[in-house]
């Protein structure tokens, strides 16, 4: 992990308050003081980061984690509308799929995404945490 200076910024975008207690919970137990802000939907998401972007890239989110299966505004929609309002253009925040889909065409569509770094099925493990934030 790249991030020597300062705690790992941490968006999870999860309708499931289950899936919300869990991902915390792991990720508190692999990274030394995480900032984790949550959405339980692509919209709240856009929201959120475009008041960010507002303030300065750098308080863009370092990781984000996107459920697909959510109300108002699914995760595709979502990749869309960020894509579309550009809200980082430099590529700053690492987009993780984080899935119970089990539709292959979802997993396709996120490898072949060049903003997706990859799909994660859900239930996570430690193991598959670990690799996000340690696998250099």
């Amino acid at each position: 992990m790249t991030l020597t200076n300062r705690p790992a910024r941490i968006l999870l975008i999860e309708d499931s308050e289950i899936d919300t207690v869990i991902f915390k919970l792991m990720i508190k137990k692999t990274l030394d003081h995480p900032v984790i802000d949550t959405c339980k939907n692509g919209l709240a998401a856009i929201e959120k980061l475009t008041a960010l972007k507002s303030q300065g890239d750098e308080l863009l989110p370092d990781y984000i984690f996107l459920d697909l299966a959510m109300p108002m505004m699914d995760g595709w929609q979502f990749m869309d509308e960020y894509n579309r309002l550009n809200i980082d253009p430099m590529h700053k925040s690492k987009i993780y799929v984080l899935s119970s889909s089990i539709n292959k065409t979802d997993v396709i569509k996120s490898h072949a995404n060049p903003r997706v770094e990859t799909f994660l099925s859900k239930p996570i493990d430690f193991g598959k945490i670990k690799s996000v934030f340690f696998s250099n």
